[in-house]
C-alpha cells in the first residue's frame, strides 16, 4: 500500500521551478503533501450520546483495511446527547469522514484526521438558508494559466435580507505544487476571486423554525477551481493535496464541534455553519 500511495502523492501537477534554492522549497513542498479519503455514511446515536451503529456508504468500493479501520474508530466516538425539546433522543446523523495515510517506516499510519456529523434529511426550505444567486468566482487568469489549482473555503455572514455582511477564508488547500513564492500567490489569488465573488452572493434566509429570528445566519460555501484534464477523484480513492492552514472562524461565527474541519464539505453548495451533533472530543483525542 505504501508503494500506492506514495505513487498517489507524486502525481500532483507540478508548477516549474528554477534554481537551486527553487528546488528546495518544491521539495518541502512535497514532503508537506498529504493523502487523503473521504468516506461518507451515517451512525445511530443513543440517548446518552453512544453510537449503536454505523454505515458506510458504498462499502464495496472502499478498500479492506479502510472499511476495518473504521469499525474499530467509529464505536469509540461520543456525542453530547441529542436534544429535543430538551429531551434527550435516539437520532441518525450523516457522517463525513477525512482518513489520513502517513508513511511509517515501511509501513503507512491510518487515521482519522476530521469529522462531521449532519442531518440526514435538509430541513425544509422555510427552515434553512438558500442560495438564491450563487455564481461560481472566474478561474484568475494568471493562475489558470501557471496551472495552479486548490480548494478555497469560505465561511459567510448572511444578512436579515439575504445580503452577504461578511465572508472569511477558512482555509485553502492546493492541488499543485510550486515554490513556496508560487504557492502562496496561487493561494492569495484564488481567495481574493472567492472572497470577491461572494460578496455578490444572496440567499433566502429562514422564515420558519427556530433559527428564524436569528440576527444573522452563517453558511459554509466550498469554492473548487479545477484545471481541465484534471477530473474530480471517484469515491473511495486517495487523494494528495498540500493543506492550508486553518484559520479560526470569525467571531460571529460559533465553535466548531471537536474534529471539524471545513473540507470535509461538498464544494458548490452552501452548508450549515453549525451541526446539532457535536463529538465531546476530536476523533483519535
Amino acid at each position: 500500500m505504501f508503494r500506492r500511495l506514495a505513487v498517489i502523492a507524486g502525481v500532483l501537477p507540478l508548477l516549474l521551478a528554477a534554481g537551486l534554492a527553487d528546488a528546495r522549497t518544491l521539495e518541502e513542498a512535497r514532503e508537506q503533501v498529504e493523502m487523503s479519503m473521504l468516506v461518507r455514511g451515517h451512525v445511530d446515536i443513543d440517548r446518552q450520546g453512544r453510537i449503536t451503529g454505523h454505515e458506510l456508504e458504498q462499502a464495496e468500493s472502499l478498500p479492506a483495511y479502510v472499511v476495518d479501520m473504521v469499525a474499530a474508530a467509529v464505536p469509540r466516538m461520543r456525542f453530547e446527547p441529542v436534544l429535543v425539546d430538551g429531551e434527550p433522543v435516539l437520532a441518525r446523523a450523516k457522517m463525513t469522514l477525512r482518513l489520513l495515510a502517513k508513511p511509517d517506516g515501511d509501513d503507512v499510519h491510518l487515521s482519522i484526521r476530521s469529522a462531521h456529523f449532519g442531518d440526514e434529511d435538509a430541513l425544509p426550505d422555510e427552515e434553512r438558508v438558500r442560495p438564491v444567486r450563487m455564481r461560481p468566482p472566474s478561474y484568475p487568469e494568471d493562475i489558470l494559466h501557471l496551472g495552479g489549482a486548490g480548494d478555497v473555503y469560505l465561511v459567510l455572514k448572511i444578512g436579515r435580507d439575504g445580503a452577504v455582511e461578511d465572508v472569511a477564508v477558512e482555509q485553502t488547500n492546493l492541488t499543485s505544487l510550486g515554490t513556496a513564492r508560487e504557492m502562496e500567490r496561487i493561494r492569495d489569488a484564488l481567495e481574493k476571486a472567492a472572497v470577491r465573488q461572494a460578496r455578490r452572493w444572496r440567499f433566502a434566509p429562514p422564515t420558519a423554525g427556530e433559527n428564524a429570528d436569528a440576527p444573522h445566519w452563517a453558511v459554509r460555501v466550498p469554492v473548487q477551481y479545477r484545471l481541465g484534464g484534471h477530473p474530480e477523484s471517484a469515491y473511495g480513492q486517495w487523494v494528495a493535496y498540500h493543506p492550508g492552514e486553518r484559520a479560526a472562524c470569525p467571531d460571529w461565527c460559533a465553535p466548531d464541534a471537536p474534529g471539524f474541519s471545513p473540507d470535509l464539505l461538498a464544494a458548490g453548495d452552501a452548508h450549515p455553519a453549525q451541526s446539532r451533533f457535536r463529538l465531546l472530543e476530536a476523533p483519535g483525542s
